[in-house]
């Protein structure tokens, strides 16, 4: 099996950026079990702990999530051409 050459590279951060992202993803996914939880046991904390999320997640600036939305379909989209051209595998 072949790796990705961002795997094979030398730059600590390039070899972990996609599987952080994951990590992040999954952690965000794994955390409505618990939420789930302390929903049927105590509705009042659940609808307190969204809440103080929604208001963290909203305060943060709109160019920041455009920024994010940028770099990840750019770096999609560039890794999807060099391996269209073959120069990456």
């Amino acid at each position: 099996m072949q790796q990705d050459s961002d795997a094979e590279s030398a730059d600590i951060w390039t070899r972990r950026a996609r599987p952080a992202f994951l990590y992040v993803m999954y952690a965000l996914l794994l955390w409505s079990l618990p939420m789930g939880l302390i929903a049927g046991v105590r509705p009042d904390m659940a609808a307190a702990i969204t809440a103080g999320m929604r208001a963290y997640l909203n305060a943060l600036p709109e160019p920041l999530y455009a920024l994010f939305g940028t770099g990840y379909l750019g770096y999609t989209a560039a890794r999807a051409w060099g391996k269209a051209k073959g120069a990456e595998r």
